[in-house]
């Protein structure tokens, strides 16, 4: 696969801009975090804190003069017009591992206010299997069904959507998904989110088929629905406290609250299918990603890390 045209940022440099960002746009969660004590030295990885969330922590001093608007600086430091990859067409804005051999990668960007969005080229169109992805949509469906009944949402079921939104735990899902009808639950993502949505085995919720800027809309649904319902704020809260073993290393860097469902499978001979959603504020991420299965699951999750740092270091 032939690498798209465009400018290139060493990974070094797209930590500098990254630590640009932190300290003007984090600057009071980058202040508290250099109270509580040093920056932490743990390996890169789902569990720990990778290096580029890492370089986000060392913020100027608080009284240093800011050399101009957020965007104007973003804009001198990455040689841009722009420094809102939103402004940009999909497919005009470069990201380090696009082309990458045995790697596919896709990716969107998506304003949760205006609907506008940019990504890859093939954000719309390349469709994968949602894998856990989908878990959030099965607990917001739940959710839905209920306040349609008019009755509270039992606490095994509530239960079964804290366990598969947090832990990612399928059993729980397939509890979810047969009780709303199984494909009925993810055609109902039209009506409800406007997302078309496909599967490629029907019965499976982990086979539905999305694109990036599918899973991106998705999340940012339920993210803008949820707090309407009953059981809606502690479904956002699942999702701003998925267990470490299901977490990209995106989150820290992102401010607020943030609603994070990834998804990860080995499917044998046809490799691993690592995606990475993220909402926050009024902005979705997601970056899907195929590669060969003998490079383990961390290298997508070191894949979705890289993106997001080349994405949102012009965000």
């Amino acid at each position: 696969m032939e690498r798209r045209p465009g400018r290139r940022r060493s990974r070094a440099a797209r930590g500098a801009v990254l630590a640009v960002v932190a300290a003007l746009v984090l600057a009071p969660a980058a202040g508290a975090a250099g109270a509580a004590g040093a920056v932490s030295t743990a390996p890169a990885g789902p569990a720990g804190t990778p290096p580029a969330v890492a370089r986000l922590q060392h913020a100027p001093a608080a009284d240093a003069e800011p050399p101009g608007t957020l965007r104007e600086l973003l804009a001198a430091i990455t040689g841009s017009a722009t420094a809102d990859p939103l402004d940009l067409a999909p497919g005009t804005l470069a990201v380090d591992r696009e082309g990458e051999e045995g790697l596919a990668v896709s990716w969107a960007l998506l304003d949760t206010v205006d609907g506008r969005w940019t990504g890859s080229a093939d954000a719309a169109t390349r469709r994968s299997e949602a894998e856990s992805t989908i878990k959030v949509w099965l607990a917001l469906d739940t959710l839905l069904a209920a306040a349609q009944r008019g009755r509270p949402v039992p606490p095994a079921v509530r239960a079964d959507i804290a366990a598969a939104v947090r832990a990612s735990d399928d059993a729980a899902a397939e509890r979810l998904y047969r009780a709303l009808g199984r494909d009925a639950s993810t055609a109902r993502l039209g009506p409800e989110c406007g997302v078309t949505v496909s599967t490629s085995r029907p019965g499976w919720w982990s086979y539905t088929q999305v694109s990036a800027l599918d899973a991106a809309r998705v999340l940012a649904c339920v993210r803008e629905r949820a707090p309407a319902l009953p059981g809606g704020p502690e479904l956002l809260a699942d999702l701003d406290a998925v267990t470490p073993d299901g977490r990209s290393g995106i989150r820290p860097v992102l401010p607020g609250a943030v609603a994070e469902k990834n998804g990860w499978t080995l499917h044998g001979g046809d490799g691993w299918n690592v995606h990475c959603v993220l909402a926050w504020e009024d902005r979705a991420l997601a970056v899907l990603t195929t590669y060969p299965g003998g490079l383990g699951v961390e290298h997508g999750w070191q894949v979705c890390r890289d993106v997001a740092a080349d994405v949102l270091a012009t965000s």
